[in-house]
């Protein structure tokens, strides 16, 4: 990806995922990305903030909307995913996160929309999540190494090695299931 090209966050890549499957409305969006099976689970968001969020990704060039009429009501605006929509989703799927504070939230909408698409896509997620994770195990135990004993810094770098191997167990687990 070019460097001066923004990558929208999380939650609009999530949005793009939802007009991969099919074009949409704003209301059938909100009630996706708000269904408490689903990224409900992680994610919380008003209405109005996904018609700015729609609006921004269509100023980017991600979406495009058309009017449907409804007769007798108002016409309403269906997003679609332009090609570029498509391209920055599919990069974003495929990409580990990569600060463990992004975790709960970007890794595990990945993941979702992974689980959708194929074993390999989401087989290939784990991995190169796993391998990240591997990689800051290894930095926070050279951090613990120099720290001072009683540091609180030391104190945080125990408490965020143990989540890394926590999600690290997770991802092994995970992927022993998928096969």
């Amino acid at each position: 990806m070019c460097p001066m090209v923004r990558r929208p966050p999380g939650m609009e890549l999530a949005l793009l995922g939802f007009l991969l499957q099919e074009p949409q409305h704003g209301y059938q969006l909100h009630q996706k990305i708000s269904d408490p099976a689903g990224l409900g689970l992680i994610w919380s968001l008003k209405q109005s903030q996904l018609y700015a969020l729609l609006s921004k990704l269509e100023v980017d060039g991600y979406v495009f909307s058309t009017l449907q009429n409804q007769d007798p009501h108002p016409p309403r605006k269906v997003f679609e995913l332009t090609e570029s929509g498509r391209k920055i989703f599919y990069d974003w799927l495929i990409s580990p996160v990569t600060a463990p504070r992004l975790v709960r939230q970007d890794f595990f909408a990945k993941l979702f929309f992974a689980q959708s698409e194929n074993k390999d896509i989401e087989r290939r997620l784990i991995e190169a999540q796993r391998l990240i994770c591997q990689r800051w195990v290894e930095e926070f135990q050279l951090k613990l190494a120099d720290g001072e004993r009683m540091s609180y810094g030391r104190k945080m770098y125990q408490y965020r090695l143990g989540q890394v191997l926590a999600l690290k167990n997770w991802l092994d687990s995970y992927e022993k299931n998928l096969e």
